[in-house]
């Protein structure tokens, strides 16, 4: 049963997220503001991450967040795991324009996908986790976004 408090939305893209980190083999991209993607802290997105890059070892796992400070205090568990697998978990920083509304977006393989939108006190939900042409769509942005990001400086001195 959902949380008397938690917005329906919110539980929907919970659900939506868990499926696509269960279907998930080869390539999971997210793209997140830590503020968001702390709102799904009950998903131990770490250890999912593990288990994620453990299936092949050609696993391409990508976060790109917006504050890497934050990252490393508000999901302390997730730095760990990305800490204990450097060669499979790819993280940058590319930082969100102030008017921006918030949104995370989930890629898994070349088949689901997930866009959580936050904005003016509204939630907004789409994605499948069977929809080709939608996640090739958010593929292509979210690689546009990767290519103007920076390597994520705080994490990278924690793991020399």
């Amino acid at each position: 049963m959902n949380d008397p408090e938690k917005d329906p939305t919110q539980a929907d893209a919970e659900a939506l997220f868990g499926e696509l980190l269960e279907q998930t083999h080869r390539r999971l991209w997210l793209h997140a503001p830590v503020e968001t993607l702390a709102e799904f802290g009950q998903i131990d997105l770490g250890s999912r991450l593990a288990t994620i890059a453990r299936r092949h070892r050609h696993t391409d796992i990508r976060i790109l967040i917006d504050d890497d400070l934050a990252l490393k205090e508000q999901m302390p568990a997730l730095v760990e795991s990305i800490k204990r697998l450097p060669t499979a978990i790819s993280v940058r920083r590319l930082e969100r324009a102030e008017d921006t509304p918030m949104v995370m977006t989930v890629i898994a393989d070349h088949s689901g996908w997930l866009q959580y939108t936050l904005a003016g006190g509204r939630r907004v939900l789409r994605g499948d986790i069977e929809d080709r042409p939608g996640t090739a769509r958010a593929a292509r942005d979210f690689e546009a976004n990767w290519s103007l990001s920076d390597e994520s400086a705080e994490l990278r001195r924690l793991m020399v």
